[in-house]
């Protein structure tokens, strides 16, 4: 659905004189990955606000998103299991705040350690759709662990305004490191 939606836009904009016909595939994956965004964000809001978790939602959109682009990880072989992993991870953290309430806060931090050391010890995980180079590697595993310290602040500051969403930090970080490990299998089986 999303790549027939990219292609009928793509063709508009031929048609319109906008884009050449020869850059057709750049712009159907760039319309692709914009709605796939688009749907993305609105998944995120609609559960939050159905839920009851607006902010709980808006910052594991936040945390899972701008992790992933460094880390790397699980990518489904098609929009649909994309969402539906990124809906199921969203509602996981979620359920899992719901039933932790209450634990001492020093659990969430080493639910922080736990992510910290599988991301700084793995990341980048690389996807055949997105290979790096081993100046980008090292680039990226710099970024996911000054991004961990980041987040670590943030939960911090949550803690110290007494609000508890430093537990979905937490738990959206647990997720993330947790889907690079399917990403970390299928590497070392490549490489045997």
């Amino acid at each position: 659905m999303i790549a027939k939606l990219s292609h009928i836009m793509a063709d508009f904009f031929i048609r319109q004189k906008v884009v050449p016909e020869e850059q057709r595939e750049i712009y159907e994956y760039g319309f692709e990955l914009s709605i796939s965004s688009v749907i993305g964000i609105l998944l995120v809001l609609a559960i939050g606000l159905v839920s009851g978790r607006f902010w709980e939602s808006v910052v594991f959109y936040i945390v899972f998103c701008f992790t992933r682009l460094f880390t790397g990880g699980y990518h489904a072989p098609n929009h649909l299991l994309c969402k539906v992993t990124f809906v199921g991870a969203l509602l996981a953290v979620l359920a899992v705040d719901w039933l932790l309430q209450g634990i001492n806060d020093y659990y969430w931090f080493i639910l922080h350690i736990y992510s910290l050391t599988i991301i700084c010890s793995s990341a980048p995980i690389e996807n055949s759709n997105k290979e790096l180079t081993e100046r980008q590697k090292v680039r990226c595993k710099i970024i996911a662990i000054i991004e961990m310290l980041i987040w670590l602040a943030v939960m911090l500051l949550f803690r110290s305004l007494g609000s508890e969403l430093d537990h979905i930090v937490a738990l959206t970080l647990f997720c993330v490191s947790n889907l690079m490990l399917p990403g970390i299998f299928c590497e070392r089986r490549k490489t045997k």
